[in-house]
């Protein structure tokens, strides 16, 4: 009998228990989103008396990632190579970072900071197909063509990086006659480093510092439609390149981003 007493004791105690706690997490999460709700009616406040109509649907409020360093793998670059000229004959250290690779279907150089660039007659009967494999094999996204009736034009794309696009890392394709005849851009190395800790710039803080921006420059601004994380590279040496965390925010002339880590704003 006091066994059984004692165990529907212990058994109010652990619903009290729960219950309080479900009573603590929901206190907390209408708290966040009552600070969340002032936080985004004071940036609207904030825009509009500045004309510009800022869409605070879906706005995001995690932290950036931590941003790092991009370690040069030149087994990378050469696969990117291969892929390229269909095989390498021939590799040459030119030194300063530059590797050139020589093969049947061209040329390739890389350098240090991720820039390369191939040429040649990469690929004839199924160019645009080869264009999107290099892409879904490199990471490339948001590839879009630009060809004329005859089979001459560009197309582009994005390197994205854990999910995110890296805004200036980008890769360009030309092709004349549906023949692939040069490719250049920047090729990311995959072996990444984080820096201690994550980024603290939350969304709200890079759109004030975008809105100072564009009243000190008198950018000409009427909407905001979107608020988004993205990557940007900020410098390179022989054989690391730099990532950096920014915000990428959507305007009706352009796209601007605020670094997480320098504050600085910039245009594209």
């Amino acid at each position: 009998m006091e066994r059984s007493r004692l165990k529907n004791i212990i058994i109010v105690i652990l619903a009290l228990v729960n219950a309080f706690l479900i009573f603590s997490l929901s206190i907390r999460h209408f708290s966040g989103q009552a600070a969340r709700n002032r936080t985004v009616s004071e940036l609207s406040a904030l825009f509009r008396n500045d004309g510009v109509e800022l869409n605070t649907d879906g706005l995001p409020d995690t932290l950036p990632p931590a941003g790092g360093t991009l370690t040069r793998d030149l087994a990378a670059d050469k696969a990117a190579a291969v892929f390229l000229l269909s095989d390498v004959t021939d590799i040459r250290n030119e030194g300063g970072g530059i590797y050139t690779y020589s093969g049947s279907g061209g040329r390739a150089t890389f350098r240090s900071g991720g820039s390369f660039d191939a040429s040649g007659t990469l690929a004839g009967t199924g160019a645009e197909t080869l264009c999107r494999k290099f892409c879904k094999t490199f990471g490339y996204e948001e590839l879009a063509f630009s060809l004329d009736d005859s089979g001459s034009g560009t197309a582009s794309a994005v390197q994205f990086f854990s999910g995110r696009p890296v805004i200036n890392a980008t890769v360009t394709f030309i092709l004349e006659n549906y023949t692939l005849i040069s490719v250049s851009g920047i090729h990311l190395p995959s072996t990444f480093s984080a820096a201690s800790g994550g980024g603290s710039m939350t969304a709200a803080t890079a759109l004030t510092r975008f809105l100072s921006a564009r009243r000190e420059s008198g950018a000409v601004v009427s909407a905001v439609t979107d608020v988004q994380l993205c990557y940007q590279l900020q410098g390179a040496t022989a054989s690391t390149v730099l990532l950096s965390p920014a915000w990428q925010i959507t305007t009706d002339i352009g796209y601007y981003y605020v670094n997480c880590s320098s504050g600085l704003v910039s245009r594209s």
